[in-house]
């Protein structure tokens, strides 16, 4: 499996590859800290249980979707401070279409790393046959439209009131973008 080293705007190293079943700790906690946030992901729940996270990981493995992460080496220890999967379509139809969702740790947003995280997902992806990326997002994460914007989605529709989050209904932003 391919993996890169990319540099972030701050001069810090990153390494970007496919998924080890290791990550899986790292994985969940920087789930759990968007929760936390409360602005980002519609969900409420933390995963803690080790049999969710493994099932998790045995399900997306098993059935060939793909998650890159994005890894700092501290003292001798990996980290992962971000990720971002590329699932399958729920139709068989469907098959060249990827719904993709992405998590950075908040001390490495805005360090360009999204944006590499995303476009060495996509290309992955693209060697897996996907030729269609989309994506859901909160009309209020103007941050990650901007971004996706950039890597050249382009916004097809709205959910209205789709979230109620912290007693208002929050619209949902639905993207794609065709893989050259």
């Amino acid at each position: 499996m391919s993996q890169i080293t990319v540099t972030l705007k701050n001069n810090q190293q990153v390494v970007l590859r496919h998924i080890l079943k290791e990550d899986l700790n790292d994985i969940w906690d920087n789930y759990n800290d968007v929760i936390d946030e409360g602005i980002y992901q519609p969900s409420f729940s933390k995963v803690i249980d080790k049999f969710e996270k493994i099932s998790w990981y045995n399900e997306l493995i098993g059935f060939g979707n793909l998650c890159i992460v994005a890894v700092v080496q501290k003292k001798d220890e990996n980290i992962v401070i971000g990720q971002c999967t590329i699932h399958h379509d729920e139709w068989e139809a469907s098959g060249h279409v990827g719904l993709l969702g992405i998590i950075i740790q908040k001390k490495f947003r805005d360090l360009g790393l999204g944006r590499k995280l995303m476009e060495f997902a996509m290309n992955e992806s693209r060697k897996n046959g996907k030729s269609k990326i989309v994506l859901g997002t909160l009309i209020s994460n103007t941050r990650a439209i901007q971004l996706y914007e950039k890597l050249g989605f382009r916004r097809i529709g709205i959910r209205q009131k789709q979230f109620l989050m912290k007693k208002k209904y929050i619209d949902e932003l639905l993207m794609e973008k065709w893989l050259d």
